[in-house]
């Protein structure tokens, strides 16, 4: 198997106000991911992030409304794991200097060819690995295999349905913060509350534990 196999299950956001250059790599990235999601400033990532689910961000630095720096900096209050690249037009010290605390997977100066691609895509995939990011375990024995998108204890799979599959993953990536209840209803893309309670409750029925709790009068948190 193939080291970037593994990517057919994930997907990248790729941020560029080329957008001839979008078109021209999105062509390249679908061959690998699964899905290309595709933003031309800050901003519009910032709401593409928050809504899909993202693996990898690919993100040019020289940006209107928001540039790439501001983007990844907003990214990094909430989300550590995230892997993150930067593309700019030409080596700028300054912009090396601050890219250095965003925890980046690689900086690369434009033009860059696909054998540097594949490079940094390999490097992605190893750092996955080493980070075990591609599971999130709740007990020493029970994960959510996020490839899969179900739960595995030792031998026995826990499966979910989609609904419940996008606030488990959602609160996953915000660990240990309490989401409000608007917040997840907008996520969900639902205004039914009550389906909401209903998920939440299933899921930990489900697993036997309390993954998710209720802060109440505010929203849900998982611990971990």
């Amino acid at each position: 198997m193939n080291n970037l196999d593994i990517l057919k299950e994930l997907n990248v956001l790729h941020v560029d106000d080329n957008i001839q250059a979008c078109e021209n790599i999105k062509k390249t990235l679908e061959y690998y991911f699964k899905n290309v999601f595709i933003a031309h400033n800050g901003e519009e990532a910032l709401e593409i992030y928050n809504k899909k689910e993202c693996h990898l961000l690919i993100v040019d630095y020289d940006m209107p409304i928001m540039n790439g720096y501001e983007f990844l900096s907003k990214i990094r209050e909430k989300d550590d794991e995230i892997s993150a690249m930067i593309i700019s037009s030409y080596d700028d010290k300054v912009k090396l200097k601050n890219a250095i605390g965003l925890n980046l997977l690689e900086y690369i100066v434009k033009p860059y060819g696909l054998d540097e691609l594949k490079d940094v895509l390999n490097k992605f995939v190893k750092s996955l690995e080493k980070k075990e990011l591609l599971r999130y375990y709740v007990t020493e024995t029970l994960f959510y295999n996020r490839l899969k998108k179900t739960f595995i204890d030792d031998s026995k799979e826990y499966k979910f349905t989609s609904y419940e599959i996008k606030l488990i993953e959602y609160l996953f990536k915000y660990k240990n913060q309490v989401i409000k209840y608007d917040d997840l209803l907008y996520i969900l893309e639902s205004n039914n509350q009550k389906s909401l309670i209903n998920s939440v409750y299933n899921i930990n029925k489900k697993l036997n534990i309390k993954l998710i709790e209720n802060v109440k009068d505010m929203g849900y948190w998982l611990k971990r």
